[in-house]
């Protein structure tokens, strides 16, 4: 049964998906943008397309009601490997990952540059309805969730909503649960950083004007799904929107960055700790009673489709899981692993040479179209790497620019590849002695399909089994320097065995 002090829980809990998919779609609109906005009540606009934030804990609550308290991030896979299409970010890597043979907690660490995205954050909610009062346990399911395509940071966000987000079932109160939420999680995380520096300003009544400012100089990103920034505004709003939907969820999205995420937290968790009638009547009625979902989740058997449904199934199981509980063993806590602790499947080798006056790179490249072999007198030249995104800093001295060289090859069949190019300097790029790349933007890398940045990504006529010459420049080189490349498909997601041998 659930916790005698969980008052008006069935109440709460249909209240937290209202909240969530309401305030997610005041902020789909503003996805991404990197400044600040000035959205009054006079803008607000829902749009009520599908969202990753609310569909995925759709398919969690399937595993979840067939796995139980014995629910691992193994039984996570089979979701991301026989349902989910996402090819983005955090998610592509994962799903790369799993394809590759990896298993979790690996699947969100190796070659994954967005362990620490809004991924697993967003998915909180669920085990905190599941589990309300008992916040070690939706800690526990989360970080078992979170694990599958985040690391460390990326999980602390998620045990640290779904805790923050149980023991708001319990005291009814905003600033305690988040408070309160803090303890789940270590104290010298980057998460508990941010949360406490927000207490600090809530606490020394810094005007809202001042937030975003003061957030992004503590915990800025050039990425707009960091968690710890967006976890920023996300506390920001809460504790500054005074328990008002309609100002709290604009606080959220005028911050800018990952808005969809930010509102939707925000809206979810006022619904859980105030109940339905924090949630403006004109916006509950706006809201339409069936869930609107991506064309794959149409697919899958017995996934709620309506918010009444969506509720009662959580109500039913969370009530369940709450009685069995009590004759469970301890949950453990989460301890994030580390990358030399596992053997990369990514081995690529790159020939790196810093240009000078008597290197003829053109040469280089003639010769290594011809004999697709690295000539030996540049063996020493060549550097192994256990992903695809390299740390070049040791090659970076005072600003030169260096050039490397390597046979790409996949075995995938693929219509329309891509591939994807970045680095966080100026960057040319050849194949096969084609230019195809010219990028001297000088913004900081993001390495994913959809939104590269430091770069870009393109299609290419590659042909699986055909090895192509690579060469690239990077320009005015210095530390850090970092490069990445990927194969994908025209759906963003990664080839399965793509390689860079020379």
């Amino acid at each position: 049964m659930i916790n005698h002090t969980v008052k008006n829980y069935n109440e709460r809990v249909e209240a937290c998906w209202q909240g969530k998919a309401i305030a997610g779609g005041i902020g789909a609109p503003y996805e991404g943008v990197p400044y600040a906005l000035e959205l009054t009540e006079q803008d607000v606009h829902i749009d009520e397309g599908p969202n990753d934030d609310l569909e995925l804990q759709l398919l969690w609550l399937l595993f979840a009601e067939k796995y139980g308290l014995q629910l691992e991030s193994k039984h996570f896979t089979e979701a991301w490997s026989n349902y989910i299409k996402y090819g983005a970010d955090e998610y592509g890597v994962a799903i790369w990952n799993l394809k590759r043979g990896l298993m979790p907690p690996y699947t969100g660490l190796i070659d994954n540059w967005f362990t620490d995205g809004m991924g697993a954050a967003i998915r909180s909610e669920i085990w905190a309805c599941l589990f309300p009062g008992n916040p070690e346990a939706a800690g526990y399911f989360a970080s078992q969730d979170a694990s599958v395509d985040h690391h460390n940071e990326g999980v602390w966000a998620e045990i640290y909503l779904a805790a923050s987000e149980s023991i708001a079932f319990e005291v009814n109160n905003v600033a305690t649960a988040l408070k309160d939420g803090l303890k789940h999680i270590p104290s010298d995380s980057r998460v508990a950083l941010i949360v406490n520096y927000i207490f600090e300003l809530y606490d020394h009544k810094v005007p809202y004007s001042e937030l975003r400012n003061k957030i992004m100089k503590h915990s800025g990103s050039h990425n707009f799904t960091d968690c710890v920034m967006n976890l920023g505004f996300i506390v920001a709003a809460l504790l500054f929107g005074e328990n008002d939907f309609i100002k709290t969820i604009l606080y959220a999205v005028n911050f800018g960055m990952d808005t969809d995420c930010t509102a939707a937290t925000c809206g979810a968790f006022l619904g859980i700790a105030l109940g339905k009638e924090v949630i403006p009547e004109e916006l509950r009625n706006k809201l339409c009673p069936d869930i609107s979902v991506s064309q794959f989740m149409e697919t899958i058997p017995d996934v709620p489709r309506t918010f009444d449904t969506l509720a009662e199934r959580v109500i039913k199981l969370g009530q369940t899981l709450s009685s069995e509980l009590t004759d469970h063993s301890p949950l453990p806590t989460y301890s994030p692993v580390k990358a030399s602790d596992f053997a990369s499947p990514t081995e690529n080798s790159w020939l790196i040479i810093s240009e000078d006056n008597s290197i003829d790179m053109d040469q280089i490249e003639k010769s290594l179209l011809e004999t697709h072999e690295c000539p030996e007198s540049l063996r020493s030249c060549v550097a192994e790497f256990n992903s695809i995104n390299l740390d070049l800093s040791d090659y970076a001295k005072n600003f030169n620019s260096i050039h490397l060289f390597s046979f790409m090859t996949f075995q995938d069949i693929c219509n329309n590849p891509l591939l994807m190019i970045c680095s966080n300097t100026g960057i040319t790029a050849w194949i096969n002695g084609i230019q195809v790349l010219n990028y001297h933007g000088r913004q900081k890398e993001i390495p994913t399909f959809h939104r590269t940045e430091g770069g870009g990504t393109f299609y290419y006529p590659l042909k699986p089994g055909e090895k192509n010459l690579v060469h690239i420049r990077l320009l005015f080189c210095r530390k850090p320097l970092k490069f990445s490349m990927a194969a994908g498909n025209d759906q963003s997601q990664f080839l399965k065995d793509f390689e860079f041998r020379i």
